[in-house]
């Protein structure tokens, strides 16, 4: 069965924020990322505990972990928890970014 993915506020204000600096500089780059980061997290429905935890999850009450889209050095972080049923992103992260700290996430 599927899972429900909730996109909390700050990762979608990250996601927003990445397209815009991406679009500035190339239109037709924007929206590649965009189809990429959004295919890979409509990705989390099935099976969202098959990535690894992400670096920051000691950091954390509860798991957070970690998908990476986009080819390395420059993929970026989709950082979730899993909850139940639902899946939550937390953060999209640029590589360049520091680590999450739970200061940046309030939910």
């Amino acid at each position: 069965m599927p899972r429900r993915i909730i996109i909390t506020d700050p990762a979608d204000e990250n996601f927003r924020d990445h397209f815009l600096w991406i679009r500035d500089r190339s239109p037709q780059g924007a929206e590649a990322w965009r189809t990429r980061i959004i295919n890979a997290i409509k990705s989390l429905e099935i099976a969202p505990e098959r990535h690894a935890l992400a670096r920051e999850s000691a950091a954390f009450p509860v798991e957070i972990r970690c998908l990476l889209s986009g080819k390395n050095p420059s993929a970026f972080r989709i950082l979730y928890q899993i909850k139940g049923d639902e899946v939550r992103v937390l953060a999209i992260r640029r590589p360049s970014q520091d680590l999450m700290v739970p200061e940046d996430h309030s939910e």
